[in-house]
């Protein structure tokens, strides 16, 4: 009979020990693996389910009633003087060429504007409460700056 000693020294026995081994813990990764998936699965079900709580209970509570009588709204201001406002605050005065309210919103034009006055010209009225409802924006020519004719039609958001 062959001692479990004398098959430990065989060359094929010593692959045959690897390899099993080798597999060994690629079955324990592959387990570890697949363990740590179903964890992360189940915690995204839980997520999406408390989200679609959340949901649910924000529409219920806007459908209530009552709620438009407790909540109090600001006090709206003119869109001329918010516009005016604003201008003055980003220093822009001097380039706005035209302000003017008729029966369609506020239209407002600008010459020889930066991207980045744009820019923050319109967050800002975003913020307010105000909307571009058209924009007529033009390229102008001048050195190597990159300047802008613009021309927007405002309403209230």
């Amino acid at each position: 009979m062959i001692n479990f000693s004398e098959i430990r020294e065989m060359p094929e026995a010593r692959r045959l020990f690897r390899l099993a081994a080798l597999a060994a813990v690629a079955w324990a990764g592959s387990a570890v693996l697949l363990f740590q998936t179903a964890d992360v699965n189940s915690r995204l079900r839980e997520n999406l389910a408390s989200g679609d709580r959340i949901i649910n209970a924000a529409s219920v509570y806007r459908a209530h009633p009552g709620r438009e009588a407790d909540v109090p709204r600001p006090a709206e201001e003119d869109p001329m003087s918010v516009i005016t406002g604003i201008v003055q605050t980003l220093g822009i005065r001097e380039r706005m060429q035209n302000l003017r309210s008729d029966s369609s919103g506020v239209s407002v034009q600008f010459d020889r504007l930066y991207g980045s006055e744009l820019r923050e010209f319109l967050s800002t009225m975003e913020s307010r409460g105000l909307r571009v409802r058209t924009a007529e924006i033009r390229a102008l020519p001048s050195g190597g700056e990159r300047l802008l004719g613009v021309t927007l039609q405002m309403e209230r958001s």
